[in-house]
């Protein structure tokens, strides 16, 4: 294991947010619970709340109304979440909770996939989003925007997009220069390096990671 990356907490951040999300892939149902955590930073009583009327799409971004203790906030939310939110949600009325869970249940999730050497909760997750976030902005930009998300939406869908990876698809493994790197520094800090084992546990084909490696290193083989 390369004790160097243990201290480079952004980048050790970013990896434990990034293999909760992909190994919760395993299940939908799941797998939306912890996007709705990292994309919204909604918390385990307002994902308990939240109901198929509660999403609202605008032309460009979506958002999602979340509720706890009697007062409710406006967050932006990514698409392949509102999507996967409102499929989960087919067979529930408009104001029927679509999960159907306790405090416990969600916390349960978060700690399944979290990662050997950092297990979360799901407020710890959330705090550890909110973090990636302020890395992005200034501290202070940061807690202006979230003061008036509910009253400007679509500024602070702006920063998110900015800011939360998320949004940009980074974190689902959309551009294969993004996975190298992922799986270097799974096999650096996890300490596998069984490519089949690593594609089971993020739900990727074992043909594009082999091919990603084979590249990489055929590449630094002819610089």
């Amino acid at each position: 294991m390369d004790n160097s990356l243990f201290k480079n907490h952004y980048l050790l951040r970013e990896f434990y947010l990034n293999y909760i999300l992909a190994s919760s892939r395993k299940s939908d149902f799941d797998h939306c619970v912890i996007r709705l955590i990292l994309s919204s930073l909604a918390t385990p009583e307002e994902i308990i709340n939240l109901t198929k009327k509660d999403l609202k799409e605008f032309r460009g971004f979506q958002t999602v109304r979340l509720y706890s203790r009697g007062k409710y906030r406006i967050s932006p939310i990514d698409r392949k979440t509102f999507e996967l939110i409102l499929r989960l949600g087919e067979n529930r009325s408009s104001g029927e909770p679509i999960f159907n869970l306790s405090k416990k249940e969600i916390d349960d999730i978060v700690l399944r996939y979290s990662p050997p050497f950092r297990k979360l909760s799901a407020m710890k997750l959330r705090d550890e989003v909110i973090s990636i976030i302020q890395d992005g902005l200034f501290f202070e930009e940061y807690n202006e925007i979230m003061k008036k998300a509910s009253k400007d939406p679509k500024r602070i869908f702006a920063a998110f997009e900015d800011s939360n990876p998320i949004y940009s698809g980074v974190w689902d493994f959309e551009d294969d220069e993004y996975l190298r790197e992922f799986i270097e520094y799974y096999m650096a800090i996890i300490g596998e390096e069984d490519i089949q084992q690593i594609a089971d546990r993020i739900h990727e084909p074992i043909e594009r990671l082999k091919r990603i490696m084979i590249d990489q290193y055929w590449t630094e083989d002819n610089d």
